[in-house]
C-alpha cells in the first residue's frame, strides 16, 4: 500500500463526500481502487467488490486496511447506539471486539427506546388525567345545585366515584412510570459514563 498520508488525504476526501461537497465518486466505484476499497471498509461495507484483475487486488488491498479501522469495539458501540444493523464484514480476527462493542451500545439503544416510550406515556396519562380532573369539576358542580333530584344525585355521585377511581388509578400509573424513567435515566448515564472512561 502507498504511504500513511495517502490514506491521511483520502480520509480527508471521504469527509468531504460524505458531507456533500464532492461527487460521490467511491459510491460510483469510480477512482483509485485502493481507496475505494479503504473507503468501503472503513464503512463496513463492500460496494465496489466486483472490481476485477489488478483494480479488485488493489481494492482488497485498500478495504483490509479500512476494514481494521472499522471492525473496532468503539466504532461497534456508536453502531449499536444509532440502532443500525450490526455489520457481518468483519474479519474473524477482530468480530469479537466488534461485537462486545455493538452489544453494548444496542443495549443502551433499547433502554433510550424503553424511556422515550415511557416518557410519552407518561404524558397521555397526564393528558388524561386533566380530562379526568376536569369531568370531576363538572360533576361536583352538579351536586351542588340545591335543586337535583334524587335519582340524579345518585348517579352523580356514582359518577364521581368512578372517576376518582379512574383518578387514582392514573396517578399510580403516572408515578411508577416516572420512577421507571428516573432509574432507567440512571442507568444510561453510569453506562455512558463506564463507555466514556472505557473508549
Amino acid at each position: 500500500m502507498a504511504t500513511h498520508s495517502r490514506f491521511g488525504r483520502f480520509i480527508l476526501l471521504s469527509y468531504l463526500l460524505l458531507n456533500g461537497c464532492a461527487a460521490h465518486l467511491p459510491t460510483a466505484c469510480v477512482g483509485d481502487p485502493e481507496m475505494l476499497g479503504y473507503h468501503d471498509g472503513t464503512l463496513g461495507q463492500r460496494l465496489c467488490a466486483n472490481l476485477r484483475g489488478d483494480a479488485g487486488v488493489a481494492y482488497e488491498s485498500g478495504w483490509n486496511e479500512g476494514i481494521r479501522r472499522f471492525c473496532t469495539e468503539e466504532q461497534g458501540y456508536q453502531q449499536g447506539c444509532q440502532g443500525a444493523t450490526m455489520s457481518n464484514t468483519c474479519p474473524d480476527t477482530v468480530t469479537a471486539e466488534y461485537l462486545d462493542g455493538y452489544q453494548s451500545g444496542y443495549a443502551v439503544y433499547m433502554t433510550q427506546l424503553e424511556v422515550d416510550a415511557m416518557e410519552r406515556s407518561i404524558e397521555a396519562k397526564s393528558d388524561e388525567l386533566e380530562r379526568v380532573w376536569s369531568a370531576l369539576d363538572s360533576v361536583m358542580n352538579n351536586l351542588e345545585q340545591s335543586d337535583v333530584d334524587a335519582a340524579s344525585r345518585a348517579l352523580w355521585l356514582e359518577a364521581s366515584r368512578a372517576l376518582m377511581g379512574e383518578q387514582t388509578q392514573l396517578n399510580s400509573e403516572i408515578n411508577w412510570l416516572e420512577s421507571e424513567v428516573s432509574a432507567r435515566k440512571a442507568e444510561l448515564a453510569q453506562t455512558r459514563h463506564a463507555i466514556a472512561v472505557t473508549y
